[in-house]
């Protein structure tokens, strides 16, 4: 036998066991999700007031419900499509993080500003780049705005009868729903724009260049301090956009966390705390295929691994008008909250649950934690008691 039989099968041996590693990581990672896990819930004070409980719909936001994982679907697609997608994929990303962070290190090192027309041109690389990421990956969307006549009566019964439907007005960032890691890349693919993000991003060695290209902002979710300073960052940096300065718009995902698809959770503070305009958009993960985009509690990595799985994968980005507050929203929608930032994301809340038709929740990041917790120990563990070994 020549040494080229004895050298394609040693490639076909090692292929086939890198495609097949690669299932079993998104299989071994996923399959929990899926299982029919029943667990004992405590529903009063007597020693036997206990309840059989079904764990994936006690956290329904982070529970996935489209088609089970399945591992010879998954090997067979690592098979054939995944790894042409990964580097194809990532080739663009590579050549996205070397442009932006040594454009960014130039403008360091010469202590210069962007101009208007360099910031636009980022914009426009960022887009493009990004749109040929998606869909090498095989992320495939449509963006759209809905019918004035849906949009006006909700947007007025919250800002007033008088108030105006504008989507190319001045705002100060963009607000958004959070389902999964892709939300960033369509986000990046739409608008160029650039984010706030935990500190640890910034050490990748690609996306965490982006990052700083983008002039994203670096939260340390570590530290309480640093979170009046993010704030004050977030403001200026609304300010800054919202008059027209030099810089690169950014995308605030309000909930602080990734859900499945069908809820809002609470919103935070960040894009609400200035009182400016915001300029909200919805993402709707397509929940009728076989594998949709939002992960729930699903760990980025493997969630976006099985992306590279599917032959494609379908989401819908509807882009909704600019919200201004006013007197209107305060005076009667006082009931929302204490202070005008928490009226202000409440009725940004309400306004994108009912174009949207998502539920309502307040479930936050940590629930997500606690979630994976009861399914990995097949035990229900009450907030509270999840919280005091979580903050241990």
């Amino acid at each position: 036998m020549s040494f080229w039989f004895f050298f394609k099968l040693g490639f076909l041996i090692i292929y086939t066991s890198i495609c097949a590693g690669i299932a079993y990581f998104i299989y071994n990672g996923e399959k929990i999700y899926y299982e029919p896990i029943y667990v004992m819930k405590k529903v009063g004070e007597g020693k036997d007031d206990e309840k059989l409980v079904y764990i994936h719909d006690e956290f329904d936001e982070f529970a996935r419900k489209d088609t089970p994982v399945n591992f010879l679907r998954l090997f067979f697609g690592a098979m054939t499509i995944t790894l042409f997608k990964f580097f194809a994929s990532f080739s663009f990303a590579v050549s996205l993080s070397i442009k932006l962070f040594s454009q960014l290190k130039k403008k360091e090192e010469k202590k210069e500003k962007f101009t208007k027309e360099e910031i636009k041109e980022n914009i426009q690389s960022v887009q493009t780049h990004t749109n040929y990421f998606l869909r090498f990956s095989g992320i495939f969307y449509s963006k759209y705005r809905l019918p004035d006549e849906k949009i006006a009566p909700i947007y007025q019964k919250y800002f007033g009868p008088d108030y105006k439907i504008d989507y190319d007005g001045k705002f100060s960032c963009y607000i958004c729903n959070h389902t999964s890691f892709n939300d960033i890349l369509l986000a990046m693919a739409i608008y160029g724009c650039g984010f706030i993000s935990k500190k640890e991003v910034k050490t990748n060695p690609i996306f965490g260049k982006i990052a700083q290209g983008l002039q994203s902002i670096f939260v340390d979710r570590s530290n309480p301090n640093s979170r009046k300073e993010v704030l004050e960052r977030i403001a200026e940096r609304q300010k800054e956009y919202l008059n027209g300065n030099p810089v690169m718009p950014i995308m605030i995902f309000p909930e602080g966390t990734t859900s499945s698809g069908r809820h809002l959770f609470k919103f935070k503070k960040g894009a609400f705390s200035a009182l400016l305009p915001i300029k909200p958009n919805i993402i709707l993960p397509n929940l009728n295929r076989n594998f949709h985009l939002g992960c729930g509690s699903t760990k980025v990595g493997i969630n976006y691994a099985r992306t590279l799985t599917e032959l494609y994968v379908q989401t819908e980005f509807i882009e909704l008008p600019i919200m201004t507050p006013n007197e209107f929203m305060f005076n009667n929608f006082s009931s929302y909250g204490k202070e005008k930032w928490e009226i202000y994301a409440e009725v940004a809340r309400e306004i994108m649950c009912e174009l949207g038709n998502f539920k309502k929740s307040d479930k936050e990041l940590r629930d997500s934690f606690r979630y994976a917790y009861c399914m990995k120990n097949n035990i229900y563990v009450e907030k509270e008691t999840f919280l005091k070994s979580y903050n241990k």
